[in-house]
């Protein structure tokens, strides 16, 4: 009979939810239609276009009254986005003054309607419409107290349903909780499965979100395909003209003098001894660029190589997150198991990564794919007792994580997790690599590294004749990374931005503002701009904050040690770049895999209730609340303007439309 009364408690919970979700859309969120019911709407213009000067200005009415709201009914050719001014006087202003602008996008009716707070009734009201030169707004008209209409927003209303029921079943501590992560259950299997499906489908939402990537016009952006001409031909020459400016010049890595001294210079290239060389790291090439060449005699766009990169990584947090809870859990709650997968994959860092497909992403992007994958398939390879398919395991995990190297070297230190899993995490009496009796498991993942040594090594040296010279002080960028050299004071700010910065959060869609850095270095610092420290400002990393506020002292030595390692390296990669590269967002994901691989493994640790590590009611309503966060703050690192490849940008159609969900 209680069981009886539970279970119709907590269907009672998901109907009150849903109520409470339908009252939302419809009342809460459509509040400004409701409110403009109540007034008399008055159309001061119709029928009107933008003239020469590509404006058009309404004659100055007069109202004496209330208003709530501009409407503006219009369509514009060309640039689709047309800018809307209102200027008032009203009870607390004798002299007219106006207000901000507002944008109008084609095909976005709600964008036309716009809240407006005057001090009392306005007397007077006029209306500016302009669009870009060359382009033009037929306006059909121009409405004051417009009644707006409701509109019931499927997507929001679900989602808001999904995120509110979810937190009271878990909140409520409901059978839920009861419901343990078991490979073994073919049911978890497919609901496992169908989640991937959904975060690849989603993957490929974002790499095509941003029209600009598609096209990438930018000639830079072509070093990979323009390397595959070039090792079709057996070279690893780049087919680039030097011009004799840069032949001659004194430092060719002083590219702020060569511009200024109107020379002509391929930026973001490898120069090296008179010849041009791709920049970036040669696995990307071989996986996708120069394979798809050879097959189709065409040249494989950048996006299309982070998505391939994308399903890598997807497949790799499943994997990784799957070896950790069966390596070290007993009994953890399957919700919490897939929303820790799926807020490990849209991390800020990797969906940064995904919705700016463009070339500086790929080998970043390639080098988190492959660090997953490889830490899953080694920690996979612990759920088989046979022989053969644990070879296979460490073989392919091997062969991922030494991948890294030809993408960013630096994340080769993530390699190091293997000396806990193979050497000391059982005691090095039962090691598993480099013991008595374990000489083909020890073969098996050592080969892989010496193979992908071998072809990183050998590509190095065809370019700068150096077995060990990854290229990084021969790029053509905006500073001569030659001279750059070691600076306590750059390394400590840069740790700061990206580690510890808050992030600056705005009142106005899409509320995440970029943070560009100013501080009173005495020197050059290269710096573009940054969404926040990401300890601070990306919650699912709270994990490493509760352990270092609560400590993991009931866990095994190992895993104090795996955390360890793990804060570790995110701080000697963050440091090294800080240092030897600048302060850029895209950093943050050289770094990102360490933390979110340590807060992945606390979060599961500590929401297993075999363990208790630290009381479950607490943690499990503290981590909903950081993880649905943490998803809100990588939705806003979609929609922000850090740049001017942004969304607002290059689709704004998307943009006005995804804000439209946020208007009340």
């Amino acid at each position: 009979m209680k069981e009886k009364l539970k279970k119709n408690k907590y269907i009672c919970a998901v109907v009150i939810c849903f109520l409470i979700a339908l009252l939302c859309e419809i009342f809460v969120f459509n509040i400004s239609a409701w409110k403009s019911r109540g007034f008399e709407s008055t159309v001061i213009a119709k029928d009107a276009a933008t003239g020469e000067n590509w404006e058009y200005r309404t004659d100055v009415f007069t109202v004496d009254g209330p208003v709530v709201n501009v409407y503006a009914d219009l369509t514009v050719s060309g640039y689709d986005t047309a800018s809307i001014q209102v200027t008032l006087t009203d009870a607390g202003d004798k002299y007219e003054y106006d207000i901000n602008e507002y944008a109008v996008q084609n095909d976005v009716k709600s964008s036309g309607y716009a809240n407006i707070y005057p001090f009392g009734d306005v007397h007077t009201i006029q209306v500016k419409v302009s669009v870009p030169e060359g382009n033009r707004a037929d306006i059909r008209s121009i409405t004051i107290n417009a009644h707006k209409p409701v509109e019931f927003k499927f997507l929001r209303f679900f989602i808001f349903w999904a995120v509110i029921t979810l937190g009271a079943l878990i909140f409520g501590q409901s059978p839920i909780h009861n419901i343990y992560y078991d490979e073994k259950r073919p049911a978890q299997w497919i609901m496992t499965l169908l989640v991937m499906i959904f975060l690849l489908i989603l993957g490929r939402k974002m790499v095509t979100a941003n029209p600009i990537f598609l096209e990438s016009p930018w000639p830079h952006h072509k070093q990979y395909q323009e390397l595959a001409h070039s090792l079709s031909k057996g070279s690893v020459v780049l087919d680039h003209e030097v011009s004799p400016g840069l032949l001659e010049a004194e430092n060719p890595y002083d590219t702020i003098a060569l511009m200024a001294e109107e020379v002509p210079f391929n930026m973001d290239y490898a120069y090296y001894n008179g010849k041009y060389y791709e920049y970036f790291g040669i696995v990307p090439e071989l996986l996708f660029y120069y394979p798809y060449y050879m097959a189709t005699g065409g040249d494989l766009p950048n996006y299309k190589a982070i998505y391939g990169f994308y399903i890598i990584l997807v497949i790799g947090v499943f994997l990784t997150s799957t070896g950790l809870a069966g390596r070290y859990t007993t009994g953890l709650p399957y919700v919490f198991f897939l929303m820790l997968n799926i807020a490990a994959v849209l991390s800020a860092n990797f969906v940064y990564l995904t919705i700016r497909p463009d070339i500086y992403n790929v080998p970043i992007m390639g080098a988190s794919a492959c660090t997953f994958m490889g830490l899953g398939l080694w920690l996979w390879n612990f759920k088989f007792k046979a022989k053969v398919p644990k070879l296979v395991f460490i073989t392919a995990g091997s062969l991922f994580m030494a991948l890294v190297a030809g993408c960013r070297p630096q994340l080769l230190l993530l390699s190091l997790c293997a000396v806990i899993f193979f050497v000391t995490g059982k005691g090095l009496k039962e090691r598993e690599l480099f013991a008595k009796g374990k000489i083909m498991q020890t073969v098996c993942f050592v080969v892989p590294y010496v193979l992908v040594a071998v072809i990183v090594c050998y590509y190095n040296y065809a370019r700068f004749g150096n077995i060990f010279d990854f290229g990084a002080t021969y790029s053509l960028t905006t500073n001569d990374m030659n001279n750059r050299g070691f600076n306590m004071s750059r390394l400590l700010r840069g740790l700061y931005c990206f580690l510890l910065q808050p992030a600056s959060m705005g009142t106005d869609f899409p509320y995440l503002n970029p943070i560009y850095i100013s501080d009173a270095y005495m020197g050059r610092s290269l710096s573009e701009y940054t969404y926040g420290g990401i300890l601070v400002s990306n919650l699912f990393l709270a994990g490493i904050w509760l352990w270092l506020f609560k400590g993991i002292k009931k866990a095994a030595g190992e895993l104090r040690a795996l955390v360890g390692m793990l804060a570790a390296i995110g701080v000697v990669i963050a440091a090294f770049d800080a240092n030897a590269a600048g302060v850029l967002y895209r950093y943050t994901c050289d770094f990102s895999p360490a933390f979110v691989l340590a807060a992945l493994l606390l979060w599961i640790l500590y929401l297993d209730r075999g363990r208790v590590l630290i009381d479950y009611g607490f943690v499990s309503r503290f981590a909903y609340v950081c993880l649905i966060m943490s998803l809100l703050y990588s939705f806003m690192t979609v929609m922000a303007n850090g740049s001017s490849v942004n969304m607002l940008e290059n689709n704004r159609r998307l943009y006005y439309l995804v804000g439209s969900y946020f208007g009340f």
